[in-house]
């Protein structure tokens, strides 16, 4: 049975490492094109690397995607290298974990920048061309602080739940051009996001069980939606 995404040009941000790095493989292994973007250019280069060397098709790029002007020249690119971007993947994020009055505002804004307004940057900039060929699919990697809130995570949640608000609002608005949004909502998953937080990170769960789901919803056959799926640990203390 072929795969829905095989040949389709997939964009993956915050795609060197963590959920990203992992999702980018495995569509890389079920024939998707795809494109790998972050702030630094190693470790998408080496995401990229073992793709290819796996028979796979990977444009890495450095891209601040805070940065509108950096969007549009990496879908400059694209469009010149392969075409039109099909599916993106707002993966991009950042967390600091304080407490509300600790928060400085430079935490604030870098937070609201990296996960709510890079996503609005991408996603508009991807647009347009969806809209002319009437198909596309947008998945918003969110996380379950945009569901419910958590202590020491004022502004973490404030961003997502502005992200889950902003997808909901995108779906309205595309469905009439046949568009997909998806949002997906992980629970806790043992990333580099936990690297200066005290947390028992083997009751997580792993990069690689929520990329097989971010996948999935991305093969589905054109007349499905998965509109959203929360994710958490079977089992366990941990959400």
């Amino acid at each position: 049975m072929s795969s829905a995404i095989e040949g389709r040009i997939v964009w993956v941000t915050g795609s060197g490492r963590g959920i990203g790095a992992a999702t980018a493989l495995l569509l890389a292994s079920r024939g998707a094109r795809v494109v790998l973007s972050a702030r630094t250019s190693g470790e998408i280069q080496e995401v990229a690397d073992r793709i290819r060397r796996s028979g796979g098709q990977a444009l890495p790029m450095r891209c601040d995607v805070t940065l509108q002007a950096e969007i549009h020249n990496l879908l400059k690119l694209v469009k010149s290298t392969w075409g039109a971007v099909e599916i993106l993947i707002n993966n991009a994020g950042i967390a600091v974990f304080k407490k509300i009055v600790h928060t400085s505002e430079d935490e604030w804004d870098a937070m609201m920048s990296a996960n709510v307004k890079s996503a609005f940057l991408c996603t508009q900039a991807v647009l347009p061309d969806m809209i002319e060929v009437q198909s596309g699919h947008i998945v918003n990697i969110i996380s379950v602080a945009g569901k419910q809130p958590y202590e020491s995570s004022g502004a973490y949640c404030a961003s997502k739940y502005g992200l889950a608000g902003f997808t909901d609002v995108l779906r309205l608005e595309m469905r009439k051009f046949h568009i997909r949004v998806t949002a997906v909502y992980p629970g806790a998953v043992n990333t580099g996001l936990w690297d200066s937080v005290k947390a028992d990170r083997s009751k997580m769960m792993h990069v690689q069980d929520i990329a097989k789901i971010i996948v999935e919803a991305c093969d589905h056959p054109p007349a499905v939606g998965l509109e959203e799926v929360v994710i958490r640990p079977a089992s366990g203390d941990i959400n």
